[in-house]
């Protein structure tokens, strides 16, 4: 069977289970609007309907619920007798369950009947956080594209969005009480571009925001299809587009733009300036009032301390809190933080590059760099949680030619953790970073079938026949009608000539040579 990702345990049954006219399904009142939502996928399928009913013995499908069945597992059964059983404990495990009757059953495609071998599968994740992290600042990308991708990631039993939200080149939320941030701050005049050896700043204005609304709907729309939504508010760095509305938040007040280029600028947040935490404090009540997510993404990588060494504020900071460098600034700051975000129920995560060893260790670390895990899995043994999202295996803005499926498909996010550490590992994250994306068409090249591979890794029951499974999910793509990379393989080698070609000439050769195959 093509299932991906590929379920714990299956075992083929001899005969098949043929779902008829005149469908019945009985199902524990917790799960009664996934049988209505399976209910409907097999009427768009073959036009067959399916009636709820309260007599178990009319019942051809059947939800139970059972207390002993892990979190967000499940287990089908398509019997000799004729029936399908669906068991879970969980309104999560049952999601997945009906996904994965969605792909036994084929149907997202039309066909005269609802048809498969008879089977038993048994089926729970290894990791809890399954997520993707969307760049929404360098390139924005509205609602209905990420309802898109949470489509994508719902039916790769992927459980958690990361929405960056605010960055140097572009602030993508509405706070009331700063409507500069949505004036300024959504808006840059420029952006860099590389096309044929040569780059420069186009000077076209790139701008959007999400409102309250927007924000409301996305998380209502991931919660129907069981994904939680995670913000980041990336601080004390990568913060120029809101200096540009408030520059008075910085260590030199003096005016800025929001940032046409890419990497890293030295205009940061001024940590000596009490206001500063009252800003951010006030940014952080708004979001977190819109996001009902555990989890809140403080950012706190790349972080350039040179504005702070000149500045007069934050070397006082210094001395008054008896520190001995900017970096235990840095934590003092993001702790300032923390703790404000904790009295609002949430858990903080920041990128491993911005977590000392004075960091508190509620803080979740999002491992990222170096090229190695090896940090990921020091934290991991010294009893911190950790997300996983090494540069070289989950970053998904970069060429195929450079992060090959194959290295997203193998990785184990908790191998070299201790026996005695591995619930430290919470799981593992996708990225998908923008400076090279801006629009639809690369945005889901580069996503798919990566999502499908990150998938297998996240779930964490790598299956035979990748390539072939894959198969049955192009068709899937085709008929949504999104550009993938058809041409991705699990056997697929570093090509240098096109990574070259990548940095140097046109970030969208894999694309362009893949549509000039077509």
């Amino acid at each position: 069977m093509k299932i991906i990702p590929q379920p714990q345990k299956l075992v083929k049954i001899s005969g098949n289970f043929t779902l008829d006219c005149d469908c019945f399904v009985f199902c524990d009142a917790k799960f009664s609007s996934l049988a209505k939502r399976l209910a409907a996928m097999i009427y768009d399928s073959c036009n067959i309907t399916v009636t709820l009913t309260d007599e178990i013995d009319q019942a051809k499908i059947i939800f139970n619920s059972d207390d002993s069945i892990p979190r967000e597992g499940y287990h089908i059964m398509l019997s000799q007798s004729g029936h399908a059983t669906v068991t879970a404990s969980d309104v999560s495990g049952c999601y997945y369950a009906v996904e994965t009757l969605r792909q036994m059953f084929n149907l997202d495609a039309e066909q005269q009947l609802v048809a498969c071998a008879n089977c038993y599968v048994e089926d729970a994740p290894k990791f809890a956080y399954r997520g993707l992290h969307v760049d929404v600042c360098r390139h924005f990308f509205g609602v209905d594209v990420i309802k898109q991708i949470i489509d994508l990631m719902s039916q790769d039993k992927l459980n958690k969005l990361h929405l960056h939200l605010t960055d140097d080149q572009g602030f993508r939320i509405e706070i009331d009480k700063y409507p500069l941030l949505k004036e300024i701050s959504a808006v840059r005049k420029g952006t860099e571009i590389s096309v044929g050896g040569k780059t420069y700043v186009d000077e076209q204005p790139h701008g959007g925001y999400y409102t309250k609304d927007d924000i409301r709907e996305i998380v209502r729309y991931a919660a129907e299809h069981n994904v939680e939504v995670i913000p980041e508010v990336d601080v004390p760095g990568h913060m120029v587009a809101a200096l540009a509305a408030y520059p008075e938040y910085s260590c030199n007040g003096t005016p800025l733009e929001v940032r046409k280029t890419w990497g890293i600028s030295k205009d940061i947040l001024c940590a000596g300036n009490d206001a500063t935490y009252g800003f951010i404090c006030d940014i952080l009540d708004e979001v977190s009032e819109l996001f009902p997510s555990e989890y809140f993404h403080l950012g706190g990588d790349e972080v350039p301390k040179d504005r702070w060494c000149n500045c007069k504020a934050c070397r006082e900071r210094l001395s008054e809190l008896q520190l001995s460098n900017f970096e235990q600034l840095q934590t003092y700051m993001v702790e300032v933080f923390r703790k404000h975000l904790e009295s609002k129920g949430k858990t903080v995560i920041c990128w491993n590059d911005g977590i000392t060893a004075d960091s508190d260790k509620k803080i979740v670390c999002q491992v990222w760099k170096p090229f190695t895990t090896k940090s990921g899995i020091k934290e991991a043994n010294n009893g911190r949680k950790i997300i996983m999202s090494p540069f070289l295996r989950a970053y998904f803005d970069y060429p195929y030619a450079m992060t090959p499926l194959k290295r997203t498909y193998n990785f184990r996010p908790n191998k070299g953790v201790k026996k005695s550490c591995l619930n430290n590992v919470l799981g593992v994250e996708g990225c998908v970073w923008t400076e090279h994306i801006a629009d639809t068409d690369k945005l889901f090249f580069n996503l798919l079938p990566r999502l499908d591979a990150l998938s297998e890794c996240a779930w964490g029951y790598r299956g035979a026949k990748f390539g072939k499974r894959l198969k049955k999910r192009y068709e899937l793509y085709d008929k949504a009608g999104l550009t993938y990379n058809g041409d991705a393989t699990l056997s697929r080698c570093r090509n240098v000539s096109i990574i070259r070609k990548f940095f140097k000439k046109d970030a969208n050769i894999e694309l362009n040579e893949y549509k000039n195959k077509k």
